[in-house]
């Protein structure tokens, strides 16, 4: 037997997996890291959520805005591998608003443009006090939906806090995905926000997509009386993520 003419096998790929998130919760971060680690085996990223998730072409599953009761729905999905990543809501509303206002690419339905129309002819608070009552509740209910249901949950604070830790125990440990060490510290390292954008996190640019990305940022835009308003709609949502243990922050809001 020739083995110098034998084909190495072929790699058989990653198992089918879904990255389940909200806008604004590093999404596009976290999505970037997915094609750089499974390139074609990543499906494009849906702008509204299929009738039913084809894991024969595409096995990962990427950035998907979804509440736990649609995942249900779809029983393609049952044995699926899945993580869920949220981020603090009131950084959350932050950021929407300036991505929202001036850099968010427009998406086919208009509704990116009809937002950016209202906030810009209305000020600052007002247009949080918008968002609030008209759009924050689409991240709010994914982030509901899925706290206390005993699926892998990350926040967005803690894998910038710690990002090839994380990683590494979320698709190595707790997903078993059969990936090298180097070969993750790579993507890892190519998908950062100082990688991609050529500065430090937290270096604000207003044209960027990327604008901060910091937690924490919504203490430079709340006022006392909007965290009230806050935390009358969402108050016990950040209890409930871990965010807050009651709704003391919202005294502390100078």
């Amino acid at each position: 037997m020739l083995f110098g003419f034998l084909s190495p096998k072929p790699d058989p790929g990653p198992p089918p997996m879904m990255h389940i998130t909200h806008g604004k919760a590093g999404s596009t971060w976290i999505d970037r890291l997915l094609r750089a680690l499974f390139r074609k085996q990543v499906a494009p990223r849906y702008w509204e959520i299929p009738a039913r998730f084809d894991l024969a072409k595409h096995a990962v599953h990427s950035a998907v805005f979804m509440r736990r009761e649609t995942f249900l729905d779809h029983p393609e999905l049952a044995e699926i591998r899945r993580f869920v990543v949220i981020r603090d809501l009131r950084d959350t509303l932050i950021s929407q608003y300036f991505s929202m206002r001036d850099t968010h690419e427009l998406d086919p339905n208009g509704i990116v443009q009809q937002r950016r129309d209202i906030l810009r002819s209305c000020s600052f608070e007002e247009g949080l006090q918008w968002l609030l009552t008209n759009a924050l509740v689409k991240q709010a209910d994914i982030q509901r939906s899925w706290a206390g249901s005993g699926e892998i949950i990350l926040k967005y604070e803690d894998l910038l806090a710690d990002d090839l830790a994380m990683f590494r125990e979320l698709f190595c440990d707790r997903l078993a995905i059969a990936l090298s060490a180097e070969r993750l510290e790579e993507a890892v390292r190519e998908s950062r926000f100082e990688t991609v954008y050529k500065r430090k996190l937290g270096e604000e640019d207003a044209k960027s997509h990327g604008r901060k990305g910091t937690p924490g940022d919504w203490k430079n835009h709340f006022t006392p009386d909007f965290a009230r308003r806050f935390d009358a709609e969402y108050g016990a949502l950040l209890i409930a993520t871990g965010y807050e243990q009651d709704n003391s922050w919202v005294a502390a809001v100078a």
